[in-house]
């Protein structure tokens, strides 16, 4: 939910009196657009105090931001115009980690994208009041997924240089080109060699130690695939086998159509933490189908690139990849499975090369 502060409720209370001057236009725009009685919210008889108790009301009962969207979309008025506009500008972040970083030092292109985006696109992303929406059995099957997700370290880098990558494969783990190397035309197979990766890196229960396992990549050519960062931006690294490892690929989709506002989960070591799960009922924003691309919600910060990024059903269908910042708040960039799957489809099946 949107915060106000005391002048930001000033400005709105001004604002809403330039727009509905008169108390029946005010009444009229509640009972159409919020699908309230007015009179049941404020008994004033006063314009001003209405309106006051109109602001109070919605921010007490989780309405501000549907109040303020309202707004926006019913008056052409330049005092709701000017104060929608501030207020989502600065207080709509979509990013809610403070002091994140980008994945990579290079902006996104801005050609891939029609990033004009209005408020009826914007709400859809507002938070949501609570609701009994998540199915248990589902989260169950998600957080099941966790012990597929690694972390990825350095042995010739710094600690605080970590990423995500996925398995996807029996040995063969997910994860960007740009976490190798932000160089086109490095020798990956030698970079991957200083690779650490580390599964079941999640935070223990109480009392506990928390147990990982960490395996090498394969010592003869352990990238058997990748493109470059300025294309699709992955690597597909070959493990080094280990008796005792049994962990299960996560489940992939290469065919499905992702559709704006459809959900979209993601599982990542930000900061090189303990597994993190960024969940979203309609986390995605627009695809680029043409380039396969994906823009999302789900906040990341750096250490996440290489993240699976999940649909509903907890299918593999996008690799994050970036954040970009919009004059709205900053949105995720992330590489389809679709347009990986083709380039990697040999290898999963263990036909590369025949």
């Amino acid at each position: 939910m949107l915060n106000l502060s005391n002048e930001d409720r000033k400005q709105l209370r001004e604002a809403i009196e330039s727009a509905y001057p008169s108390p029946a236009d005010l009444r009229l725009f509640v009972d159409e657009e919020l699908g309230q009685n007015l009179s049941l919210i404020s008994t004033a008889e006063a314009h001003r105090t209405v309106i006051f108790e109109l602001i109070r009301w919605s921010i007490a009962k989780g309405y501000i931001d549907e109040l303020i969207l309202a707004l926006a979309e019913d008056t052409q008025n330049p005092h709701i115009q000017r104060f929608c506009g501030r207020i989502l500008q600065q207080r709509l972040s979509l990013n809610t980690s403070e002091g994140s970083a980008s994945e990579l030092p290079s902006d996104l292109d801005p050609a891939a994208w029609d990033l004009e985006v209005g408020y009826e696109e914007l709400q859809a992303f507002l938070p949501k009041q609570f609701s009994f929406e998540a199915d248990v059995g589902i989260l169950r099957r998600g957080l099941e997924l966790a012990n597929s997700v690694c972390k990825i370290t350095f042995t010739d880098r710094s600690p605080q240089e970590s990423a995500t990558g996925v398995l996807i494969a029996p040995e063969l783990v997910l994860t960007n080109y740009h976490v190798l190397s932000l160089k086109e035309g490095a020798d990956l197979n030698a970079i991957a060699q200083s690779a650490r990766f580390e599964f079941g890196y999640v935070s223990p229960n109480f009392g506990e130690v928390t147990r990982t396992q960490t395996l090498k990549a394969a010592d003869s050519d352990p990238v058997p695939a990748f493109s470059p960062i300025n294309e699709l931006d992955y690597a597909l690294i070959r493990l080094s086998p280990v008796a005792n490892f049994s962990v299960e690929p996560v489940p992939f989709n290469h065919s499905l159509m992702l559709m704006p506002r459809s959900p979209l989960n993601l599982l990542q070591h930000p900061e090189g933490e303990a597994m993190k799960v960024s969940l979203s009922n309609n986390g995605v924003v627009k695809t680029n189908g043409a380039r396969g691309l994906v823009l999302y919600v789900n906040p990341t910060k750096c250490g996440s690139s290489g993240s699976p990024c999940f649909d509903s059903d907890w299918n593999l269908v996008a690799l994050h990849h970036k954040e970009m910042a919009t004059s709205f708040g900053s949105v995720r960039e992330g590489i389809l499975f679709s347009a990986i799957y083709p380039r990697i489809s040999a290898v999963l099946s263990g036909e590369e090369g025949k």
